[in-house]
């Protein structure tokens, strides 16, 4: 593995900006755009967010793994401790890491200068993340990309680079990069110390070819009941003639990870925004709270494809947002407890 970086740049070029713009509704967007014209671009346009002034700079680096040259994304503070944490946010499908930058809402940049950690953002092989559904037509599933590896190396790579504790490492996902977070947690057990996983249901057993997964990992899910692609109650998902295969629903995919992290039983639930059945509502689910491996269901009730947040808006077509529920917020609020 060899490893380069490029000066930092706080400002993205232009091009970059504009294909944000489009990426945080996912790929399916553009077809629709094509085929239904201004009132097509109407549903799908969501506006960028803008890029915050921050203390820290942003830095390009290129790892070389198993021979192929990958990319990813630092935002590292300006005042930073000795073995502070690390943090690595996944994107979605037919996007990068900028662009998850942008899904975020930049909350994720804010929360490492404010709390002092350093949070990256890989690009996956061409927008795409090799995960555990076998037949989503990816580009990296379809190549057999060894994104374990690359993932790997990263948290090792940017652990030694900026002198962080790698045993506190934490993943958020959106997506496509959701369901790859889901693949370390099974593959790469210790990699992460907690995940966030945002729009996405766990694949039913017949759309999972990944190994099992046994070890426990504290895990927070954040799914809305208006997702077009990923189902709240479970079934095909896609959307458009897309097939992602069978998804459980999301209480079916907490309780199925609870049981990974010995919390099974009922959770707790409460409502923690907004009025109960009104849309932008929030629902928590809490199993094993007060451990050291608790599973959280946010339920956004309307939600759409989006990562929570006060600042991303969504498009249309791609269901409502909440004002409720900070998404990563809540995923620092939970991981900077433990252990």
């Amino acid at each position: 593995m060899t490893t380069t970086d490029t000066p930092a740049s706080s400002t993205p070029a232009k091009p970059r900006r504009w294909r944000r713009r489009l990426a945080i509704t996912g790929g399916v967007v553009g077809g629709i755009v094509l085929a239904g014209g201004a009132a097509g671009w109407y549903l799908a346009y969501a506006p960028a967010p803008e890029e915050p002034v921050l203390d820290a700079s942003i830095e390009h680096r290129t790892l070389t793994v198993d021979g192929m040259e990958r990319t990813y994304t630092a935002v590292v503070p300006s005042s930073l401790g000795d073995d502070a944490p690390l943090w690595v946010a996944l994107h979605g499908s037919r996007m990068d890491g900028d662009g998850m930058r942008a899904a975020t809402g930049y909350q994720l940049d804010e929360l490492a200068v404010e709390q002092g950690f350093v949070v990256v953002y890989p690009d996956g092989y061409q927008d795409t993340w090799h995960d555990c559904r076998p037949d989503t037509g990816y580009p990296a599933t379809d190549e057999g990309i060894d994104d374990v590896a690359f993932l790997e190396a990263l948290v090792d790579d940017a652990a030694v680079t900026y002198a962080l504790d790698a045993s506190h490492t934490y993943g958020v996902g959106y997506s496509n990069g959701s369901h790859m977070l889901y693949r370390m947690a099974a593959e790469s057990p210790g990699t992460f110390a907690g995940i966030e996983a945002n729009a996405a249901n766990l694949p039913a057993e017949d759309n999972w070819s990944c190994d099992a997964w046994t070890a426990p990992v504290p895990t927070i899910l954040v799914e809305g009941t208006g997702d077009p692609i990923n189902p709240y109650e479970g079934g095909k998902g896609g959307m458009v003639g897309q097939d992602l295969g069978t998804m459980r629903s999301a209480p079916e995919s907490a309780a199925a990870i609870a049981a990974i992290n010995g919390v099974a039983g009922s959770p707790v639930e409460s409502v923690v925004g907004g009025e109960p059945g009104s849309d932008g509502a929030v629902t928590l689910s809490a199993w094993g709270a007060d451990t050291d491996a608790p599973v959280l269901l946010y339920s956004v009730e309307g939600g759409g494809r989006i990562v929570p947040n006060p600042v991303t808006e969504v498009a249309r077509m791609m269901g409502g947002t909440t004002d409720e529920l900070n998404a990563p917020v809540a995923a620092w609020e939970l991981f900077s407890t433990l252990g």
